[in-house]
């Protein structure tokens, strides 16, 4: 006669491996869903018995109890997450630089006949047809307008380099808040982690949430984070916490003409990786430097320029006039064409009194090859090329370490999912193995249920 720890054993089974088919269900159901890492039922023997009262000496031994699970396993190794997020972060780095600096060179539009040099040549190939023909109206009005033309340019390009500083501005606010937002959420993740742990239970569901928030704050910060024996991450950015225990420190912005972000001690954030390190330097480096080398390339225009022409005699004998005017610390975006200037106007002349005398007219055209940018080592046209170059391999220099980190990263994010991901075959190689042992097991309930029914139902029936 089966005894009622026998019976329990049995259903003990039925009730366990019931229990590793919701297990495979929940990774089936989650295979597509992202930062979700795999579980496993790992099974354990239960605790034997002693046998004893009328089973006593039938065996030698203990009585096994069944199977139980011991715990529900997640799949996650924390080595494979240190060196993805750092790998990412940096990658993450480059790209935030390739946007910002693809939409540079978009507004610069340096490789298309609007660009910077092909309107510093029209200028002096204006001043040189002009110096064949002093007299002519006609081409001093070309003059004017291609001057007006190339001013516009400087102007244009200015407005657009601060336009899109200024916009960084809001990019690098909107990334706080995430910030701000994900150490918020990790923070309040490890007070139900811990929680859970405390009681001897598994948060594999939580532990998936936070480290999936981790990702996104290294992508942003390069932080990287470490895990307490109570089951707690230790967030940090650069060396400076960022969340401990149930605390997230928050961050926030001290707006000017240019936004910076700021612990709460007043610290400046100086993230190591991540998008808002790419965003602040660009925004800080990149764009100051062609914005200076703008307004240099104006203000040597301008001082060249306006030193000869201010010699000069225009047909109306006229003389002093600056050829271009604008603000000293903000050429390129002040420079205009002097509005008391006209067709008769422009000094062409070294004499007072003589119409056809070209020497001023030369001289300026002779600009073009004159060095005098960088103590006199380049002309204005090597100058401002050298500029365009460098913004071109700083850009081409961007997409590549994108390119390069994002195929690490990939490689990284690849090795962490073949041992985290879910895999259909395998759970289905898993939910069959659970299937027959659930049928197996309830087939030894049967058997005890027949059992029983002899033994109750049917026994002492003889000679009735």
């Amino acid at each position: 006669m089966p005894s009622l720890s026998s019976i329990s054993t049995a259903l003990q089974a039925v009730l366990t491996h019931s229990q590793v088919l919701e297990i495979t269900g929940h990774n089936v159901a989650n295979a597509s869903t992202p930062g979700y890492r795999r579980q496993s039922a790992i099974l354990t023997a239960s605790t034997p018995t002693a046998i004893t009262g009328a089973d006593y000496g039938i065996g030698a031994g203990q009585k096994g109890g069944g199977v139980m699970i011991a715990r529900i396993q997640r799949f996650n190794l924390e080595f494979f997450d240190g060196r993805y997020r750092s790998v990412s972060a940096e990658a993450k780095n480059w790209e935030a630089q390739s946007e910002i600096l693809n939409q540079l060179e978009a507004t610069l539009a340096e490789t298309s006949d609007d660009g910077l040099l092909p309107k510093l040549d029209q200028f002096w190939a204006g001043w040189e047809s002009l110096s064949s023909d002093p007299t002519n109206t006609s081409l001093r009005g070309v003059l004017l307008e291609d001057a007006s033309s190339l001013a516009m340019a400087f102007s244009r390009r200015a407005g657009q380099i601060t336009q899109l500083r200024s916009d960084q501005n809001q990019v690098v606010v909107s990334q706080m808040d995430q910030v701000n937002s994900l150490a918020d959420q990790v923070a309040k993740l490890n007070g139900e982690i811990s929680h859970v742990l405390s009681i001897g239970e598994q948060p594999n569901d939580l532990m998936d949430k936070r480290d999936m928030a981790l990702d996104q704050l290294a992508d942003l910060t390069g932080s990287v984070s470490s895990e307490q024996k109570n089951g707690e991450m230790v967030v940090s950015i650069g060396g400076h916490v960022l969340v401990v225990g149930h605390d997230a420190i928050k961050l926030h912005a001290q707006s000017g003409n240019i936004v910076d972000i700021y612990w709460e001690d007043n610290q400046k954030l100086n993230p190591p990786s991540g998008k808002i390190k790419g965003t602040l330097d660009v925004r800080d480096r990149v764009l100051v430097d062609q914005m200076n080398g703008l307004n240099t390339l104006a203000a040597g225009l301008m001082l060249q320029v306006n030193t000869i022409h201010s010699g000069g005699f225009g047909l109306d004998n006229s003389t002093g006039n600056d050829f271009f005017t604008g603000t000293a610390g903000s050429e390129a975006s002040s420079i205009s064409v002097n509005s008391l200037l006209d067709a008769a106007s422009i000094a062409t002349s070294s004499n007072t009194g003589q119409a056809g005398n070209n020497e001023i007219a030369l001289q300026i055209a002779a600009l073009k090859s004159a060095k005098g940018m960088k103590a006199n080592t380049v002309t204005m046209n090597e100058f401002y090329n050298a500029q365009v170059t460098d913004l071109g391999v700083t850009t081409q220099r961007a997409a590549d370490n994108t390119y390069q980190n994002g195929l690490v990263a990939k490689a990284l994010g690849d090795q962490r999912e073949s041992v985290a991901g879910v895999s259909l075959d395998e759970e289905a190689a898993n939910m069959a193995k659970a299937q027959r042992s659930y049928e197996a097991a309830a087939r030894v309930l049967n058997a005890f249920d027949e059992m029983l029914d002899l033994v109750i139902n049917r026994m002492g029936l003889v000679g009735r």
